[in-house]
């Protein structure tokens, strides 16, 4: 995605953002904070590799004095790069999909929001914390795409209950999808790669000729 592209798209989701790819940009949106010219800004993007540490620190340092989540957009072959030390809120690789930035940015904003303990869902070494969009299994952070985490999601907010591959596309995909259910079932596959570690007690059960359930609390 673009520079417009991004601000454009952020926008329509309900997300304030400042695109931040060059030296000068940079110099103006620290005049912008130093003015306290913050209302409409929900989230910063960082574009790199374009800027180096020295205009990159200032940037985040004022962020995070104003309470501001940063998204650095990074190429693949650059994430190696980055200094751990500088404080970024969240990171995505280039090229950018639309899902994934969606959810990237939402998990930087809801980092500066506080959680209740009560929207947390755990079972056995999953975690799942709607809060943040943040996935761990036995502590370590799982990285889903969209799809991927709203399916976890709508399952593990209703154990037990069986839903058939029909309603799970409309949910999530909406009425509009012309793709059959066979998506479904191959997101739930790449899903299960990611956060299953025990094939005897998985997390997200078949039931053959209709669709899945997230496991019940108590039952294997």
């Amino acid at each position: 995605m673009l520079r417009n592209d991004t601000t454009a798209f952020l926008n329509r989701e309900g997300i304030g953002s400042v695109f931040v790819s060059s030296p000068e940009e940079a110099t103006a949106l620290l005049k912008s904070l130093d003015n306290g010219n913050t209302k409409h800004i929900d989230l910063v993007i960082l574009a790199l590799p374009n800027l180096r540490k020295q205009q990159l620190q200032p940037v985040v340092d004022k962020c995070i004095l104003a309470k501001i989540p940063t998204l650095a957009i990074v190429p693949l072959d650059n994430v190696g790069d980055l200094e751990v030390t500088l404080q970024i809120t969240e990171l995505i690789t280039s090229p950018v999909y639309e899902d994934e930035l969606v959810v990237r940015a939402k998990r930087a904003i809801s980092r500066h929001e506080p959680s209740t303990a009560d929207d947390v869902i755990v079972r056995d070494d999953l975690i799942i914390n709607p809060a943040n969009y943040e996935v761990t299994v036995k502590g370590k952070r799982v990285d889903l795409r969209f799809k991927e985490y709203e399916l976890l999601l709508v399952l593990s907010s209703n154990p037990g209950r069986v839903y058939d591959r029909a309603t799970l596309l409309n949910q999530i995909w909406g009425y509009d999808y012309f793709g059959g259910t066979r998506t479904v079932d191959v997101h739930i596959r790449r899903l299960r790669s990611k956060i299953e570690n025990n094939p005897d007690a998985p997390y997200i059960e078949t039931i053959w000729n209709v669709g899945y359930r997230f496991r019940s609390l108590g039952s294997v």
